[in-house]
């Protein structure tokens, strides 16, 4: 609950040299009850002494931050007496704040023209404000602000009876309270929290949060938030049907009130125990209870006390059938009702006003903005053709570079090429040299010389008269050799330049290839041929026919596999071959400088076809071999 009006001054002037955020000021419901609601007496419309001491610092204050602070107190010292006076002192120094660009003292000028505005009963006009407050305090990072509005906003809505909306600003207000873990703060939204439920017919919930809030005001030891919460908790008691606890908590309430000004809760307590003191039919206590009541707001200034308890009185002495104390009391509340409504009125002018000021401040910022948004586009504009000539110019400098390193590149790459080739070709044809030599010469001259040892037999065979056994048996041998040369020299061709190459293409030069190794026994191998059937490009296909031989070599001489899979495949744009043994697999980085030569020989051979070729090997499972040649580039070699 908040402190009543001249506790929260006291404060407010001692946060005044601590900043907004001094901890000592603390808002909470009960008093805005009195605040809020209803004007005071003609009696309270003078400025206090403490408001004529303000305004004599005021006189003698530099138009700084200092005289702004000094405009929010008198601000707040004439809420309670005159609203409309407040709201002009606070226009002054939100106006102050505005032109020294101190955002914060615009933020608490703003959240204290919208109480002063909730005083004065205009609450579309103190909604805006604290809106406005809340997201000035959004921007600069005031989070005691943010909370301050938050529970204003939430009393606005309660004041309208909108009690769902304002528990959300409550709860609001309350989460980042214990964020930032302002336990001064909380302690007064605690009760209003609790009054919400009490309103919305959430007595249990009602409860929880007000004895929340009572036992917080204990251990901070705020005496006017305990009063207010514990005549809070008598009302919320008596509701539930438990007179006992209700008259304990009104009666305690009374108590702690000695000497302080809680006008708000001696009244709401004096007005709880007249009305238990009715149902008890007990007419005595409850006319007594009454005038405390009226007395305890009129002493504080507290109209809708003093409006409540005067219509309570009047009715009662009604009821007695004493006229006069009725026409006295409703004499009273008519007064208080009358200047409540000449509050509102003058209050409805001085909004007009402060929103038109509003009006022309968001006009003012809204043409500031504009050409803020100009310059900044006509910055950006130049400064994007700045950056696009620069870009320009560097695409430019960067394109000639890199023509001239793809031009390098292209032409190293050419090189390298022809040099593949011309080392491939000339490879090829000194094979094919050396395999028509082999045949067409040595081979002819060994055939021929069988011819003749042929014939020497049967002339030596026709001459039986002359025994040669020594001659046929050193014929035999002879014979014997050349066969093995020419066997020799036909498998060395053949292994040059396979016939079944040249002749039949790839696919039936490696079927062949894997029928001579079957041979042996020893090594089960599998050819297996998809959509590959002709010729390649003849340099393709040697290329790709030696690799496959060194991959099988390899096989024979370290996998210790005995099982080879061998297979081709031909798609639309590439010719893939795999080798795939079962033997003991190897680790290709354990491998030397020496052992990795072929593998080296493997991979440049099919980087001059413009291919890949990719190792999948571990030890203890065997090693695949894929071979990945582009059709296109074949074609084009």
């Amino acid at each position: 609950m908040l402190p009543a009006p001249i506790f929260l001054l006291a404060r407010l002037c001692r946060a005044a040299s601590g900043g907004w955020a001094g901890r000592g000021r603390r808002w909470g419901l009960g008093l805005l009850l009195g605040l809020l609601l209803a004007a005071p007496p003609a009696r309270a419309q003078q400025p206090s002494t403490r408001a004529d001491s303000l305004l004599r610092l005021l006189a003698r204050s530099r138009p700084d931050t200092g005289r702004v602070e000094l405009l929010i107190q008198l601000a707040w010292d004439r809420t309670d007496d005159s609203p409309v006076a407040a709201i002009q002192y606070g226009r002054r120094s939100m106006a102050l704040a505005r032109r020294l660009d101190f955002p914060r003292g615009e933020c608490r000028s703003l959240l204290m023209l919208g109480w002063a505005f909730l005083r004065a009963g205009d609450y579309p006009t103190a909604v805006q404000t604290q809106l406005e407050a809340r997201r000035l305090a959004e921007r600069v990072g005031f989070a005691g602000g943010i909370i301050h509005a938050d529970n204003a906003l939430g009393y606005a809505y309660a004041e309208q009876g909108n009690y769902p909306a304002a528990l959300r600003h409550y709860r609001r207000a309350r989460r980042l309270a214990l964020q930032k873990k302002d336990s001064v703060l909380l302690t007064p939204i605690l009760g209003n929290i609790g009054q919400a439920f009490q309103h919305l017919g959430q007595l249990d919930s009602a409860l929880h949060y007000t004895r929340q809030g009572y036992r917080a005001d204990q251990r901070l030891r705020d005496w006017h938030s305990e009063i207010g919460d514990l005549a809070l908790l008598g009302d919320m008691e008596a509701e539930r049907g438990d007179t006992v606890a209700a008259r304990r908590y009104y009666q305690q309430c009374i108590r702690r009130a000695v000497g302080m000004p809680v006008s708000y809760a001696l009244c709401r307590a004096y007005l709880g125990l007249a009305h238990l003191a009715e149902t008890r039919h007990a007419a005595a206590a409850t006319r007594r209870y009454a005038r405390q009541a009226l007395r305890a707001g009129q002493q504080g200034y507290y109209p809708k006390g003093i409006f409540e308890a005067s219509n309570y009185l009047a009715r009662l002495s009604a009821a007695q059938g004493d006229t006069a104390a009725a026409f006295r009391y409703l004499t009273t509340a008519a007064v208080t009702r009358d200047s409540l409504f000449n509050h509102r009125q003058l209050a409805q002018v001085q909004a007009l006003a402060f929103g038109e000021q509003m009006r022309q401040r968001e006009q003012a910022e809204q043409e500031l903005k504009h050409a803020a948004r100009q310059r900044q586009k006509l910055l950006l504009a130049l400064l994007g053709l700045l950056l696009l000539a620069g870009a320009l110019l560097y695409l430019w400098l960067s394109r000639r570079q890199l023509a001239r390193e793809v031009a390098f590149a292209r032409e190293r790459e050419q090189l390298e090429q022809r040099s593949h080739l011309a080392v491939l070709v000339a490879e090829e044809n000194e094979r094919r040299r050396i395999g028509s030599d082999l045949h067409d010469s040595l081979g002819q001259l060994l055939s021929a010389a069988k011819l003749s040892l042929h014939i020497l037999e049967r002339q030596l065979q026709r001459d039986a008269a002359r025994p040669a056994s020594a001659h046929l048996e050193q014929l035999a041998n002879a014979l014997g050799m050349l066969n093995t040369a020419i066997a020799e020299v036909r498998i060395i061709a053949h292994n040059l330049v396979p016939s079944a190459l040249v002749k039949r293409g790839l696919a039936q030069a490696v079927r062949e290839f894997a029928a001579k190794l079957r041979t042996g026994g020893q090594l089960s191998v599998h050819v297996e041929v998809f959509n590959l059937e002709g010729h390649l490009d003849q340099t393709v296909e040697g290329v790709l026919f030696r690799v496959i031989q060194e991959l099988v070599q390899n096989i024979i001489k370290h996998a210790r596999a005995s099982e080879v899979t061998i297979q081709l495949v031909q798609g639309e744009q590439e010719l893939t071959v795999t080798v795939e043994d079962n033997g003991v697999g190897f680790d290709a980085q354990a491998l030397g400088p020496e052992a990795g030569i072929g593998l080296r020989n493997v991979q440049a051979r099919m980087a001059y076809l413009g291919g890949q070729a990719h190792f999948d090997a571990a030890p203890g499972r065997g090693t695949t071999v894929t071979l990945e040649v582009p059709l296109a580039a074949a074609a084009a070699n």
